[in-house]
């Protein structure tokens, strides 16, 4: 009788441990986290955020230019301008900013799922469609960001390298390089910043490419 109770013991134990096992083995699923795109194109990828100002000048620049973007678009902000963002530049490639712009990193999985779904649900209905991909306010993320955005059915979650802020330009090293994201925000300098953006961009040879033409 001990015999057997200590072999189903031993049995159950082992039951328990590779169960645990298997658990704490099993990874949810995660959006692929970008901050540059791997290229030898001479190119960069313009991306802007937000949507808070419509500004003409900036509309005029990128109708000029005829640069692609991916944009990154708060609900709150379409309001029914829509077809005002859609038409920006040769392409504006819609994606979501979160339902309320809150900084994630740090929020629970289901917190951040909630935050995400609803800002990709919301901006569906506004446009018809997104490109899948997703930017985490303030670029405040974590790994239950990636995994949340997998949830939501999110491809990519989309950072930056380059950011503009009227004529200041901010890299990581000083140079804008091959593949470097860069951003700007819809506010009232943004033609500056794009003004900006062309002269450097000029300068290096590098000119703008559209960005989900470069991700698998």
């Amino acid at each position: 009788m001990l015999r057997r109770v200590l072999s189903a013991a031993i049995v159950f134990g082992s039951v328990v441990s590779v169960s645990s096992h298997s658990i704490f083995a099993t990874e949810l699923p995660q959006a692929k986290l970008l901050y540059t795109i791997p290229t030898k194109d001479q190119v960069v990828f313009f991306t802007a955020d937000d949507g808070a100002d419509r500004p003409p000048d900036a509309e005029a620049e990128l109708e000029r230019l005829q640069w692609p973007i991916s944009s990154f678009i708060l609900p709150s902000k379409v309001g029914t301008y829509a077809s005002w963002f859609s038409s920006l530049g040769s392409h504006n490639d819609i994606g979501s900013h979160s339902a309320h712009h809150d900084a994630l990193k740090g929020l629970s999985f289901e917190k951040q799922k909630k935050e995400i779904c609803e800002g990709e649900r919301r901006i569906k209905e506004k446009f018809g469609s997104t490109t899948g991909y997703f930017r985490p306010p303030y670029g405040s993320w974590d790994k239950r960001t990636l995994q949340a955005a997998a949830a939501c059915g999110i491809t990519h979650v989309v950072l930056w390298t380059v950011s503009l802020n009227g004529r200041t330009i901010t890299t990581w090293d000083g140079k804008i390089h091959p593949g470097n994201i860069v951003l700007v925000h819809y506010v009232g300098s943004m033609a500056k910043s794009i003004r900006q953006l062309e002269r450097r961009l000029k300068a290096q040879g590098l000119t703008v490419a559209r960005l989900s033409d470069y991700l698998k």
